[in-house]
């Protein structure tokens, strides 16, 4: 720990004590950033991690503002933020992930939240605030005091534009406290960057929860699949689960939410009517293709097999370019036993999405099915080259 004694020392004496543990400072800052990295990493949170040395011109002006606040009597200053690190997140819920994680790989000697106690009419910029103990592998292969300690501050990406042009606008600069149109201004941009920060949680949470619902609906659909492949196809609907009587949502995003629960919960006579309002305004006609993509799996799931014909092949009109479309019209066509069509718009999935591993299986099956193995087996090769981890390629390889 850097110890500064009192009465304040000289420029030139404060150079002689700092200077030599600058080098080593930015060594071990290096080696705790790819600690961090690899933390975080661990965890897949997406951050971005900045560090830096405290300048000694920098040390030296702090030091000077603090004197006049500095009790009678005080005998040394112990600068803490020496070594500053700064870890910037996409959206605020990883702030609660990244000070989860630092609390429990790193021991914490302090933590604050800046700008928790300025009023609605205030300005300032909010950051979490660690004060941690430099690891002891870092302290031992650098040198460094066992009271070493390192400042990491967590904070969104808007938290830190504000901060940095705060810190310019204010912190480094003559500003007045009494103009008072300035600190409106400034006010009104910290509120308007505050709110867009929980616009972006609010938009980020609603998509997680949209492709949640997704792929439980996919689940669901593939799952349908299989049950018809492997038993004769019935016509029969099955009821699943009691339908959720409400009312439907305003805007088409609800809509969509709330027909992916409402399908996912296995009320598909909800989800089908939800799914037809959505279908009567005015949409683009890309997004009108994926809604009758949606749609055609709860029919599929309903055993209306006509009706997700028709669908999957509104789909492709309304979108030519619809991969899924295609994909999904071609499965209808194979339990049907369809083949010849079934094989057109597997090849017309790929056409538009050459990467398709569900298209690639799909089609290896149907060649499997009707005794082409060096069909079945060369997309089963491809879908291994895309993704070596493919368990069903595997299998079905492995049979052939």
């Amino acid at each position: 720990m850097f110890v500064v004694p009192l009465p304040l020392p000289s420029f030139s004496r404060i150079e002689k004590l700092y200077m030599p543990r600058i080098r080593r400072y930015e060594r071990a800052l290096v080696r705790m950033h790819k600690e961090l990295e690899n933390l975080f990493a661990e965890q897949d949170l997406k951050v971005t991690i900045k560090y830096r040395v405290k300048s000694l011109k920098n040390l030296y002006e702090k030091l000077c503002r603090r004197l006049p606040s500095l009790p009678a009597g005080t005998l040394h200053i112990i600068p803490t933020d020496l070594m500053g690190m700064r870890i910037v997140c996409p959206f605020l819920s990883d702030i609660d992930t990244a000070a989860r994680l630092i609390e429990t790989r790193f021991s914490v000697t302090e933590k604050e939240q800046k700008g928790a106690d300025l009023g609605f009419k205030e300005f300032g910029y909010e950051s979490l605030h660690f004060l941690i103990s430099c690891p002891e592998t870092i302290r031992d292969k650098e040198k460094l005091s066992p009271d070493t300690v390192i400042e990491i501050q967590v904070r969104t990406l808007l938290q830190d534009a504000w901060a940095e042009v705060e810190h310019r606008l204010i912190y480094k600069s003559e500003f007045s406290p009494l103009d008072e149109p300035l600190k409106r201004r400034l006010a009104a941009l910290n509120a308007n960057l505050t709110l867009s920060d929980i616009m972006f949680q609010e938009i980020r949470d609603y998509q997680e929860t949209l492709h949640d619902q997704l792929r439980q609906r996919r689940h669901a659909f593939w799952s349908k699949l299989n049950v018809l492949e492997d038993s004769p196809f019935s016509m029969e609907e099955e009821e699943k689960g009691d339908r959720q009587e409400g009312p439907v949502p305003r805007n088409n995003d609800e809509r969509l939410l709330e027909a992916l629960l409402a399908h996912n919960e296995g009320d598909l006579e909800r989800a089908v009517e939800i799914y037809n309002v959505i279908l009567e305004n005015e949409l683009r006609r890309d997004l009108r293709s994926i809604v009758y993509v949606h749609r055609g799996m709860a029919y599929f799931t309903k055993d209306d097999l006509a009706a997700a014909e028709r669908d999957f092949s509104q789909s492709i009109g309304e979108d030519p370019e619809n991969s899924k479309g295609y994909l999904y019209l071609g499965l209808v066509k194979a339990v049907q036993q369809e083949y010849t069509a079934a094989f057109d718009n597997f090849d017309q999935a790929l056409i538009h999405d050459p990467f398709s591993q569900d298209a690639l299986l799909e089609r290896a099956k149907l060649f499997h099915k009707i005794g082409d193995i060096v069909s079945c087996s060369s997309d089963c090769r491809r879908i291994l080259d895309i993704n070596p981890e493919n368990k069903k390629a595997q299998e079905l390889l492995e049979q052939v």
